[in-house]
Formats: structure tokens, sequence, C-alpha cells
């Protein structure tokens, strides 16, 4: 009996398992890719109170492509889905995933808002799309979740701040390929606007706290998950954000001193990888 159970249960197995249905989506993290410009900077000891821009360095999209043919589809997201669309001669930016480097992924500068309840703040997401073989041809789509939050305004209608034209975020591919090919082609111009990276400090009581935003116009945000709260005992040390190296030497009274040691190096394309809080 137990071995014509055995022999059942193997010849039943192909057949569970082609009755389960493949994932839809796939999800990742991707940051940016970005050529630093050569900063001068003050590199005498000063001083600051308060919360601070410490650094501020330019830095340009490379990499940026040209989607040649229109892209239309959705990717499931829960009980619903995003709508998604990219229009002929739309410029997108390069993002490197965490963990498939071997995918090319793309993304829009545009960003999309996705309501799908009354009482859940919108979902803001850039279109992206994926070329997993190098061919220059995209064969997935894809989105990026913007790691913004709108607020509910008095009137009880969601706004949302300004939102930076270049970001990293979570990443979500669809599994299912792309039905018509879609070209692209490598750009050596393009009107992606540059970013300015910022070093920011603040004082909390008796500690600095250090992140590294980007700022565009009126939109900034944190680029990477690193941050650094160094304590007024621990000084002075070194900190450092993507070669950009502080040296914060007292804190004394909420105010702090500190000296840049240097700037970002502009010698190799500046990626953010999740660091530690």
């Amino acid at each position: 009996m137990h071995l014509r159970f055995s022999i059942a249960a193997l010849l039943l197995a192909p057949l569970l398992m082609a009755q389960t249905p493949p994932p839809q989506t796939i999800t990742d993290a991707g940051s940016p890719v970005l050529a630093p410009v050569a900063a001068a900077f003050n590199a005498e000891p000063q001083t600051m109170t308060g919360a601070s821009v410490v650094l501020a360095q330019q830095a340009n999209v490379i990499g940026a492509v040209r989607v040649d043919a229109p892209v239309a589809g959705a990717i499931p997201v829960g009980n619903a889905s995003i709508a998604l669309s990219v229009a002929p001669g739309t410029e997108l930016f390069p993002v490197l995933l965490q963990q498939r480097r071997n995918v090319r992924l793309f993304c829009t500068v545009s960003t999309e808002t996705n309501v799908y309840s009354p009482i859940r703040p919108p979902l803001i997401t850039r279109t992206c799309l994926a070329d997993t073989n190098g061919d220059r041809v995209f064969d997935y789509l894809a989105y990026m979740q913007v790691n913004i939050t709108p607020t509910r305004s008095v009137s009880g209608a969601w706004e949302t701040p300004p939102v930076p034209h270049v970001s990293g975020g979570a990443i979500t591919l669809a599994t299912a390929q792309i039905a018509s090919p879609v070209p692209y082609t490598p750009l050596q111009q393009h009107r992606i606007a540059p970013v300015s990276l910022e070093l920011s400090a603040r004082i909390v009581g008796e500690t600095a706290v250090l992140d590294l935003r980007s700022r565009e116009g009126a939109a900034n945000a944190s680029v990477s998950d690193q941050r650094e709260a160094v304590q007024a005992a621990n000084m002075p040390r070194i900190v450092n954000f993507n070669g950009a190296q502080v040296e914060l030497q007292s804190l004394n009274a909420g105010t702090l001193s500190y000296r840049i040691v240097s700037a970002i190096p502009t010698d190799q394309p500046l990626t953010f990888q999740p660091g530690r809080r």
C-alpha cells in the first residue's frame, strides 16, 4: 500500500506543479547611475548650528537612452494593477539593480500618481523598461516606487510634495514579456537635468546626524539608506559618504565644528547601495 501511495504521489507531482501559477512580478532595489562633477570646497575648519548643508556637489545622469517605439501594458498590484506607457522619443535614465546586475533597466523622469483607495495615500511611481539580453530592445515592463508619501490637505484631497526627477527606489518587474519589440537608442547627449547632491548635517542634542540627499529645485530626498549619527563624546571622527569625507571635530553647546576632507570622487560612476541607519 505504501509503495502504491508513493507511485501515485510521483505521478501527481508534475500535474500539481503545472497547476501552480508562476509569479507575475519580481522585486528588487534600484539606484540611479550618476557622474559626479568636481566640486570646490572650503577645506578650513567651519562651524554650524541647527541644520545645514556641509557639502554640495553636482552630478549628471550618464547612460541615458531614447525609446524608439511606443509601449503600454499593466503590472498587477494586489487586486488592482498599474497601467504603464511610454511614448516614442522619451528619454530614460539608467537604474542599477541590486540583485539582477545582468538586467539593464531604465526609468522615466516623469512620475505617475496611482489612486487605489480614498483612504490610502496614492502610490507615486515611475515607468521603467528592462533589457535582459543586451540587444538594445526592451522586453519587460517594470515600475519604480518613489519614496514620497502624499499628505492630506484641509479639504481632504491628497497633496504630493515636489518629486525629484531622478531617484532610486523599490523596483517591481513583470515576469511576462512585452508583446511587441521596443528598440531604444543610447544617447551621447540628453535633456535630463543634473542632480545636486547635498551632504547635510543637523544637530540633535549631543549628536550630529548626517545623510546624503539629492536636491532638484524644491524637491529633495535621501539617495541612500546610509545615515551617520555621531555623538559628541565620539569626536573627532571622520565619516564617509560615497567617498566624500567630513571630519567632525567637536560638538559643544549646539555648535558643530567640522572640516571637509574630500568631495565625492569623479573617477567612476556613482551608485547608491543600501547602507545602515
